[in-house]
């Protein structure tokens, strides 16, 4: 675990590149673990006995002018239920995600919370409990650790990706740090999203995720034709560059100067789509497979916007014409996604990924399990090759 110094000495550093971008952000950083931290409650809100939003602060935000730092609890919540708004915790918490603007933001998840009468009262205790692990673990070093050269190397990928981006004219069809068209997906989102190679794959080779939009497909732009023509380091740097990503308002400056809104990229996507469609194969499901599903009625109500393989697709779809072109195959989503991510979307999407058209089902403890248990059990048999899923690769390229 790592101490409050070295958050402290990487968040200096981190800092110091904020005058290179309008926010130098670091993401994908699950597992990063803190004990014993020193926190203020600064918003808990209640709904039904059930705590639904918990704000910490590192310091009394009516005192602080000059910096807010703040962390939103995602999973942990109702650990706070009997804990005061406008109190001092001491907690232990694994990161999330973390944006670096003035001061920082992110979100955690909280494994226990201590309730202190007052600051003082918790920096006693915090220095009682690190005495205590010194005391267990003599010569323990602090594990991990950034350079200065590591944070500067970062900061150079992250600006030429940017500038890869902007090449691309991505912001013609999604959102990206914020601004952009919105025809295709927001690729803005909080927290690691993607297993480790997805996402850059399938930018090499985009293939069809979602099997009832028939209007608009993304382009390959390691193609020759394309503009610009991608090469393999340039698509590793805006895979790298996606994947750091957290949600935060439009960056200030040359960023928001973009002027993504002269693209005018979709009616030409939509255009070659339309004179040449996709067609969409589902990946056949394997019959326990499917009988899994018919037993559970948690991940039965998915179906009711998504297809999963050929358990159902949009043509045996049985309702007026199907009404969620956005919303992706689940057998595909699965395989590209992490499943702490997967499962903590399906609990708060919109707050992981804001505009995102999915609600939130409210569903209970017991069915988050289900569904979570459901979507190991399915990752699992594509680990094994019992289940393959289908990749219609879009090869479709603008013509000179």
């Amino acid at each position: 675990m790592k101490s409050v110094r070295w958050m402290a000495a990487v968040l200096i550093l981190l800092l110091g590149f904020v005058g290179q971008s309008s926010a130098l952000v670091s993401e994908a950083r699950p597992g990063i673990g803190y004990d014993d931290q020193v926190m203020f409650l600064d918003k808990k809100i209640v709904e039904a006995d059930t705590v639904i939003w918990v704000t910490l602060a590192y310091s009394d935000p009516r005192d602080a002018r000059d910096c807010r730092n703040l962390i939103d609890v995602f999973n942990g919540r109702q650990l706070f239920a009997e804990v005061p708004e406008k109190s001092w915790v001491l907690i232990d918490f694994s990161l999330r995600s973390l944006v670096i603007q003035s001061g920082f933001a992110g979100d955690a998840d909280v494994e226990s919370v201590t309730l202190c009468p007052d600051e003082k009262a918790c920096r006693t205790l915090q220095k009682q409990r690190l005495s205590a692990r010194k005391a267990a673990k003599p010569g323990e070093k602090t594990e991990g650790s950034f350079s200065s050269n590591d944070l500067s190397d970062a900061a150079q990928r992250m600006a030429l990706a940017r500038g890869l981006v902007k090449a691309a004219r991505c912001r013609g069809c999604h959102v990206v740090e914020g601004f952009g068209a919105t025809h295709a997906p927001s690729l803005t989102w909080r927290r690691a999203k993607y297993q480790d190679g997805w996402l850059n794959a399938y930018l090499a080779e985009p293939y069809r995720l979602r099997p009832a939009l028939t209007t608009l497909m993304m382009l390959r732009y390691t193609s020759a034709l394309a503009q610009p023509s991608l090469q393999p380091g340039e698509l590793s740097l805006v895979a790298d560059f996606l994947e750091r990503l957290a949600w935060f308002t439009p960056p200030a400056g040359r960023f928001r100067l973009e002027p993504w809104e002269t693209y005018q990229c979709q009616p030409c996507h939509a255009r070659l789509y339309a004179e040449r469609p996709l067609v969409f194969v589902p990946a056949p499901v394997p019959l326990p497979l499917r009988k899994k599903m018919e037993e559970l009625l948690s991940v039965q109500s998915c179906l009711a916007c998504h297809t999963f393989g050929d358990v159902q697709t949009v043509t045996a779809w049985s309702g007026p014409p199907y009404p969620y072109p956005m919303a992706p195959d689940l057998l595909l989503a699965l395989e590209k996604l992490r499943l702490d991510y997967f499962i903590d979307y399906v609990r708060d999407p919109k707050y992981l990924q804001p505009g995102t058209a999915m609600p939130q089902l409210h569903f209970t403890d017991l069915q988050y399990k289900e569904i979570e248990g459901w979507a190991q059990r399915v990752q699992l048999l594509m680990r094994q090759g019992k289940v393959q899923p289908v990749h219609n690769y879009y090869h479709m390229q603008k013509r000179p």
